[in-house]
């Protein structure tokens, strides 16, 4: 059985959830919630990106950065839906402690202003591949598959609904140069011609990404475009929502990708492989 079900994965991704929420009756939700998507992208029947993998995921709900050797750090959405708004202190602290992103983040990060986790909870919600759901596997997989720590940032500026920061808010943007963001509502998404076949927008449409009742928080304005490459745009053309790093953009999503501490996959693979599927995705404080 083991050795049948393993040739159907490309490979594994250890990712790193912060949500900053250490209580909150939201929290035990929305792991629950992640831990679906988990379930749905290692399915082939619904991930239909071509690239199917095994997500290892340890959630990070504040305080010291958990021990571990991962493929992608996701920072949870600030909007909507929360009964205690996630604190982004623990998140700025690790950042500015390893000295800004170039140390901490490894070779793919994507910023956006679609805060997809908070959408595949409500609306249009996790049932289709072509909507939030499919838009977080494939951007998880994508920045899971380079070298580093990748980094998936969703709607992670200081711009937010009420116009407040929230407790400990990092404005992960001003941490790359050239990616200014302005606040900007919009509910069309537009994913260019020339990026519609990239792995990261594998199995996705202009319709899927709109119609969310705010489909996009944020938009970029002054980025680089020798560092960014915008893969999707708002209703008004070259008004970028979601831009990721250049070099990458149209890299794969095997899963192949190196820990920022060095580790193979295969190690850890061994490390993990007596400790069951449920054990693998336990939310750690």
């Amino acid at each position: 059985m083991a050795g049948a079900a393993s040739s159907a994965f490309a490979g594994n991704v250890n990712i790193l959830w912060y949500t900053g929420v250490a209580g909150g009756a939201i929290t035990p939700t929305y792991v629950a919630n992640i831990e679906t998507l988990a379930t749905q992208e290692e399915n082939p029947l619904f991930n239909v990106s071509g690239s199917v993998n095994t997500w290892n995921i340890t959630f990070w709900n504040g305080g010291a950065q958990p021990a571990g050797a991962y493929n992608v750090l996701v920072a949870a959405s600030p909007e909507g839906g929360w009964t205690q708004y996630p604190n982004y202190t623990s998140l700025a602290g690790a950042i500015t402690g390893a000295g800004g992103t170039s140390s901490y983040f490894g070779s793919r990060v994507m910023l956006t202003g679609q805060d997809a986790d908070w959408h595949y909870q409500n609306n249009p919600g996790p049932g289709n591949f072509n909507g939030p759901a499919g838009f977080l596997i494939d951007a998880i997989n994508w920045a899971g598959s380079g070298s580093g720590m990748g980094g998936v940032m969703l709607a992670t500026g200081d711009e937010l609904d009420g116009g407040g920061a929230l407790p400990g808010q990092l404005n992960l943007y001003s941490y790359f140069a050239g990616s200014g963001h302005d606040a900007g509502y919009d509910d069309s998404v537009n994913i260019p011609a020339a990026y519609s076949t990239y792995p990261i927008n594998l199995g996705l449409t202009s319709a899927g990404l709109s119609g969310w009742e705010t489909s996009a928080h944020e938009s970029f304005m002054g980025y680089d475009p020798t560092l960014w490459t915008a893969i999707n745009e708002g209703a008004t053309l070259a008004d970028p929502i979601t831009i990721v790093s250049a070099q990458f953009a149209s890299g794969g999503t095997g899963g192949s990708g190196v820990p920022d501490n060095g580790l193979t996959l295969a190690m850890m693979a061994l490390g993990l492989a007596g400790l069951g599927v449920y054990a693998r995705r336990t939310a750690k404080a």
